[in-house]
């Protein structure tokens, strides 16, 4: 569009887009309408911004203007309140949808002993009662005893380190994200319960497959006391710690156990808790437990020492 304009002579290009406008004060006005009298190049020039200004005038006019209402509209959304501008019917499943990414972000944050240790210390428990062959019913029930200890002590045992500066490299991020660090302690109790139960399950489901019975007989031997005594490991490892919790959550099961199996082989008294396995008042206790490990969890920002 632009002329090639000659370096020895004087033009005035940079004026003409102002010039066209009306923009100049009228000496400039002047002294540039004096010089497209005698330049042909900036004439070509300022018939250039003519051509451009003309093409964009024609386009304004054949641009229809907003409608009035649609104009109101527009100004009604932009004042209008933030929670006005939400739609309601979509607030639950906008909230469904940050759990789960906070659920699934827990995933590759846990120990992957938890994964690993679980998995292998089941399946020993079902290889061991497998291998013990069991042909009477007292013997059968002794073989299902034992395996539900495994189930319960492997699975108990994860909800001990499912939370604290110890199992966290970065819990002082943790505890500064702005993801509830209670919401965040709930996820990561519901995965390793929940992994574990699919555990139990899978082991249950092979040792009533081999030796026959009721899996739903088996499972309740083991259900209801994984959720009592993971709920308490996990209150006791806020409190004292993670190792500490693992050896209680060991020892009360095994005084579960014990007596009745080798009261016949020692002369002293063993203790025995009497928990009963289908009792509703472990699952009472456990909804206690995770209450209280929901109320204290905020007061346990300790983060770890260098």
């Amino acid at each position: 569009m632009t002329a090639q304009i000659p370096e020895d002579r004087e033009h005035v290009a940079d004026f003409l887009p102002a010039y066209l406008n009306q923009q100049l004060d009228e000496g400039l006005t002047r002294w540039v309408r004096e010089h497209l009298t005698s330049c042909e190049t900036c004439r070509l020039e300022l018939a250039g911004w003519e051509a451009i200004k003309g093409a964009a005038n024609q386009v304004f006019a054949l641009t229809p203007e907003p409608s009035t209402h649609l104009m109101q509209q527009v100004w009604e959304k932009i004042d209008a309140p933030a929670e006005t501008q939400v739609n309601r019917l979509w607030f639950p499943f906008h909230t469904l949808r940050q759990l789960w990414l906070v659920f699934r972000s827990q995933i590759p944050l846990l120990h992957k002993s938890i994964w690993v240790v679980s998995g292998a210390v089941c399946f020993l428990g079902l290889v061991l009662t497998l291998l013990m062959e069991p042909q009477t019913l007292a013997q059968k029930h002794f073989a299902g005893n034992l395996l539900s200890l495994f189930i319960v002590v492997v699975g108990a045992s994860g909800s001990a380190f499912i939370y604290g500066s110890s199992i966290d490299p970065g819990f002082e991020l943790t505890i500064a994200t702005p993801t509830p660090i209670r919401l965040v302690m709930l996820c990561r109790m519901a995965l390793v319960l929940g992994y574990n139960f699919l555990l139990g399950l899978l082991v249950s489901a092979a040792f009533a497959g081999v030796y026959g019975g009721s899996l739903w007989g088996f499972m309740q031997l083991w259900l209801e006391p994984l959720f009592f005594l993971s709920s308490l490991c996990l209150a006791i490892s806020l409190f004292i710690g993670s190792t500490f919790a693992l050896l209680c959550t060991a020892v009360i099961e095994a005084l579960q156990f014990i007596p009745d199996r080798l009261s016949h082989l020692v002369s002293l008294p063993l203790p025995a808790l009497g928990l009963n396995p289908t009792s509703p008042a472990l699952v009472i206790g456990a909804l206690l437990l995770i209450a209280f490990a929901v109320i204290f969890v905020p007061r346990q920002p300790r983060p770890a020492t260098l």
